[in-house]
């Protein structure tokens, strides 16, 4: 009786000892990933802040000035050419090549103005 219990003990010790070192790997494993994705999310950081550096270099205005005058013979922007965006002319309608052979076919569209109703019994106002 002793025997099997002094077996059973050293079995559980060998048990726990096994399990332990196997959490204990685990844990390594992990933290060598851990600093592995920290070392690439440096490098990405870093990679990203010398794109910001080229993209800044690139988009100054002076060398965009001088780009166009160069390539484009455009001259210095000058005050009166900067309007608002309202101020622009309407852009005309794309065609639109279903509708144009829905109507060529003679069947009719379904209105979309303002005062009709929406899909579902719904008007616009309500919605």
């Amino acid at each position: 009786m002793k025997k099997l219990l002094n077996a059973v003990a050293v079995c559980g010790l060998v048990a726990s000892a096994v399990y332990v070192y196997s959490i204990k790997y685990n844990t390594i494993f992990y933290a060598e990933r851990i600093a592995k994705a920290k070392q690439d999310v440096a490098a990405e950081e870093d990679a990203i802040s010398r794109l910001r550096t080229r993209w800044a270099e690139l988009a100054r205005p002076e060398r965009v000035q001088a780009l166009a005058s160069q390539l484009l013979g455009e001259g210095p922007l000058d005050l009166k050419q900067i309007v608002k965006p309202q101020d622009l002319p309407a852009r005309a309608a794309a065609a639109d090549a279903i509708g144009a052979r829905i109507e060529a076919l003679g069947l009719t569209l379904p209105s979309t103005t303002p005062g009709d109703s929406a899909p579902g019994g719904a008007t616009p106002q309500n919605q």
